[in-house]
C-alpha cells in the first residue's frame, strides 16, 4: 500500500536550501546507488534518508513511496543511458558508426548499465511486481531492439552490411551485452572492455558484405 504525500518540510523554503531539483536528484542518485548494492527488497526509505542526511518526510514528499521512487530509479537511468547514445548516434553517418556507437555505450557508460542490469534482475526475483516499474524496465529493452534492428536495416539497404535477420541479431547484442553485465557482477576482475570490444569485432566482422 502506498503511503499518502505529506507537505514538504518547512525548512525546505529557508534560504540556501537546496532547490527541488537538486534534493530530487540526490535522492535519486543514492537510491540507485542502495537498490544496486543490496537489493530492492531490502532498501528502507531510512535506509535512503540516512545515506542522504535528508529527512524520511522529504522522500514522502518527492516520491510518495518506495515503488514510486524505485520506478523514478529505472526511468532516470533508462534516459541517461539513452541520452548520451542519441547526442553520439546523431553523429554518425552511417549505420555501422550507429551500431558501433550503441554497443560503445556499454563500456563508455558500464557502471550505470550494470547497476540498471542488476536492479531489474533483483526486482524480477521479487513478488512485489508493480506494472509501471515492469513498464519502465520493458521499455528500455524495446527500445534498444528497436534501434539494433532499424540499425541493421538501414545497413543492409544501403549496402554496408550482408543480409542477416536483424531479429535475430539484434537478439544477440543484447543478449551478449547482458550477459557481459551479469558476469562482471558475478566476477568483478572480468575483463568486460576486452569482452565488449571482441564481440563487436565479430558482430562487424559478420556483417560485412560478401565481395560480388
Amino acid at each position: 500500500m502506498k503511503e499518502p504525500r505529506v507537505k514538504a518540510p518547512a525548512s525546505e523554503d529557508k534560504p540556501g536550501k537546496k532547490n527541488h531539483s537538486d534534493v530530487a536528484a540526490i535522492l535519486l542518485d543514492s537510491a540507485f546507488d542502495l537498490f544496486a548494492n543490496q537489493n530492492y527488497s531490502s532498501v528502507r526509505i531510512k535506509d535512503i534518508a540516512k545515506a542522504t542526511g535528508l529527512n524520511s518526510a522529504l522522500i514522502y514528499y518527492y516520491f510518495g513511496s518506495k515503488e514510486d521512487l524505485f520506478l523514478k530509479v529505472i526511468e532516470a537511468a533508462v534516459e541517461k543511458a539513452f541520452l548520451q547514445f542519441d547526442t553520439i548516434a546523431a553523429n554518425s553517418a552511417s549505420p555501422k558508426q550507429i551500431l558501433f556507437s550503441w554497443i560503445e555505450i556499454h563500456i563508455l557508460q558500464f557502471t550505470l548499465m550494470q547497476k540498471l542490469a542488476k536492479i531489474s534482475l533483483d526486482y524480477a526475483n521479487t513478488h512485489e511486481h508493480m506494472t509501471n516499474i515492469d513498464k519502465a524496465i520493458k521499455k528500455f529493452y524495446e527500445k534498444e531492439s528497436v534501434v539494433l534492428k532499424n540499425t541493421l536495416k538501414e545497413g543492409i539497404a544501403a549496402g554496408q552490411f550482408r543480409e542477416v535477420n536483424p531479429a535475430d541479431m539484434s537478439m544477440f547484442i543484447s543478449t551478449f551485452l547482458d550477459g557481459v553485465l551479469f558476469r562482471s557482477v558475478m566476477f568483478p576482475s572480468f575483463k568486460y572492455k576486452h569482452a565488449i570490444n571482441c564481440m563487436r569485432e565479430f558482430v562487424l566482422e559478420h556483417l560485412e558484405p560478401v565481395p560480388a
